[in-house]
């Protein structure tokens, strides 16, 4: 998802150094891991998502989605020396261009200075949260995809930067943390208004991209027995490019019956407006836009905005069953378009053998600002509304070895006024927000 970027050149000039040295006490190992995924949802008049990179999914676009919920990972790791070791991880999976192609989520080269003291550059793995370590590998969770209020919102799972890491034992408590900083720069698919507004004018729909910089973040877990506590703090300033809000003009407009109905930051810029369709060669009606407020659209924009985010996390795995509860925060710059919230889920499951039932409860109610007195910045605030609760009750079944097969069902209750997880909405077929809907998903996960 994430471009390659100077250091990454570093990182791999490093690994060529340092192999050259590497002698006797080199080792090599190759692993990898994936799933397969199918997904069916009840709601047929907008498209759910795993993540928010993801052009589509299951429901308008497809009935059943075997894209969303499916990947392919392959990773090395390699040992140089005693104090010098790397690693590389490629991913296959659904992208923000519709297609499976690979790319490179981890790539990092290490010092281990200390026993309790390591140094790392490269692509870093993002450690905002419980799971972080095996985000992506489906096999070493128990849901078929992590709770998506809290883990839909930051699809990036990697830093383009350098951290440090630390461990240290204070009688039975094991305590490790991360210092991190760095950069991400990753194309994610556009709005579904931008795509709308390209397919009529007849384009080919722009890339919508994601830029972060000045990003800083730090993590503490402690571990005892059978328990982890987590902890992590990340500010950023943080550049949303879509053509859905950024173009000059626009083809949404006012009318209630029209299927461009919902309005953006980008017709707010536009000086003029007209309610039948838009201005252009065809349209030389060009009626002055009585909403234009442009000190609107730069607070409801993301351009150079900060981003802060924190979560906690604890888990209890005595062995024979688990519990696993997380809550998160995002803040910032007040009112934009990506709205503050809380979010969070508690999932209980037991062990039986081979068999793992588990239950799930998760939330997510936006905290921010969803509505103005501007009709145009109204809207845009009313479509960063997320908010939603989703019960989920699932079993995974280990019927082999590295293998297992999942089956679960989530019963989603979107907020009032929310399309929560759901995108590519269909107003004109008769979507509304503030709808219950299910998905029921079966899946399979494997690791070699």
């Amino acid at each position: 998802m994430a471009r390659p970027s100077l250091v990454l050149g570093i990182t791999a000039l490093g690994l060529v150094a340092t192999a050259v040295t590497a002698q006797e006490s080199s080792a090599f190992r190759f692993s990898g891991f994936g799933s397969l995924g199918a997904t069916r949802s009840s709601e047929d008049k907008a498209d759910f998502l795993t993540n928010f990179a993801m052009p589509d999914g299951p429901g308008f676009t497809r009935n059943t989605d075997v894209k969303g919920d499916s990947r392919l990972g392959l990773q090395g790791d390699l040992r140089l020396g005693e104090h010098f070791s790397a690693v590389a991880q490629v991913i296959s999976e659904h992208r923000y261009d519709g297609t499976f192609k690979p790319y490179l989520n981890i790539a990092t080269l290490k010092l281990q200075a200390l026993p309790g003291l390591a140094f790392r550059v490269g692509r870093i793995p993002y450690s905002a949260y419980l799971i972080s370590d095996f985000q992506k590998v489906g096999y070493a969770q128990p849901w078929v995809r992590p709770p998506v209020e809290v883990y839909q919102f930051n699809p990036l799972t990697s830093v383009d930067g350098a951290d440090l890491t630390w461990q240290a034992n204070a009688g039975a408590v094991a305590f490790s943390g991360q210092f991190l900083g760095g950069s991400i720069k990753a194309k994610i698919a556009p709005s579904s208004i931008g795509v709308k507004q390209y397919a009529a004018l007849g384009q080919e729909v722009p890339e919508a991209e994601w830029t972060s910089k000045q990003m800083y973040t730090a993590s503490l877990a402690a571990n005892w027995g059978s328990n982890t506590l987590r902890a992590f703090y990340g500010s950023m300033k943080g550049t949303y490019d879509d053509p859905g809000y950024d173009q000059p003009y626009s083809v949404t407009f006012l009318a209630n019956n029209s299927p461009f109905s919902t309005l953006r930051a980008d017709l707010i810029l536009n000086p003029y407006f007209n309610p039948a369709q838009p201005p252009g060669p065809t349209n030389p009606l060009m009626i002055p836009n009585p909403y234009k407020n442009v000190a609107l659209a730069d607070k409801l924009q993301i351009k150079d905005k900060k981003v802060t985010y924190l979560s906690a996390a604890y888990s209890y795995d005595p062995g024979n069953w688990f519990l696993m509860i997380e809550q998160s925060w995002k803040g910032g710059d007040a009112d934009t378009m990506l709205s503050d919230f809380q979010a969070g889920y508690a999932t209980l499951g037991a062990r039986l053998g081979n068999w793992t039932p588990y239950a799930t409860y998760a939330w997510k109610r936006t905290t921010g600002s969803t509505s103005d007195v501007n009709p145009i910045g109204n809207a845009v605030l009313r479509a960063s509304n997320h908010g939603q609760s989703t019960v989920s009750g699932g079993l995974r079944w280990d019927f082999y070895k590295n293998l297992a097969f999942k089956i679960q069902y989530d019963s989603v209750k979107n907020e009032d006024l929310s399309a929560g997880a759901l995108t590519n909405t269909h107003p004109e077929l008769g979507f509304k927000p503030g709808q219950r809907y299910s998905l029921t998903t079966a899946a399979i996960d494997f690791v070699f």
